[in-house]
């Protein structure tokens, strides 16, 4: 019964993560080639943990390591730089340390383990992606900018940057 509920518990969190990125949408494309190879490490991320998932619903450990090792390549690439934010890097580092771990469960073959370490990684995405919701915004809202800015901290840096990105 508890693994049941187990089970259910992380079917109900997949279930969440779609319908989040489901609701997102198509976000105005930037023509900013930085913004696109984002965008393809993002999907990529996305496609390396559905590996995961599929893995931990079949208990299929090869296709759990095979997810992981993906994810632990990804967050080592260099176009996802942390550009100098501390908690964006915090985000990038406890990813990379999850994946690893995971790597780890599905070599142990611990099926539990690799469950919480996907669920711990899971709220690491989570929480990044709500970071960078809640501290940067659009600034440039014309379309086909495109430009995210860090949201100001004083009245004085209340003014909407045409062509150059405002920083704190």
């Amino acid at each position: 019964m508890v693994v049941t509920q187990r089970w259910a518990w992380l079917a109900s969190g997949i279930l969440v993560v779609a319908g989040v990125v489901y609701a997102a949408g198509d976000e105005s494309t930037a023509t900013d080639g930085r913004h696109h190879q984002q965008t393809a490490l993002m999907l990529a991320k996305r496609a390396s943990t559905q590996k995961v998932v599929d893995g931990l619903v079949s208990k299929n450990f090869d296709e759990i390591r095979r997810g992981a090792a993906e994810l632990v390549r990804i967050c080592n690439a260099t176009e996802w730089a942390a550009r100098g934010d501390q908690v964006y890097a915090h985000h990038r580092t406890e990813l990379r340390r999850q994946a690893q771990k995971l790597v780890k469960m599905a070599d142990e073959q611990n099926l539990d383990g690799a469950a919480f370490t996907y669920m711990h990684s899971l709220t690491t995405c989570i929480s990044c992606h709500e970071y960078c919701r809640d501290v940067l915004k659009i600034a440039d809202q014309r379309p086909g900018t495109g430009k995210i800015v860090p949201i100001p901290v004083t009245d004085d840096e209340i003014v909407m940057p045409i062509d150059r990105t405002a920083r704190r």
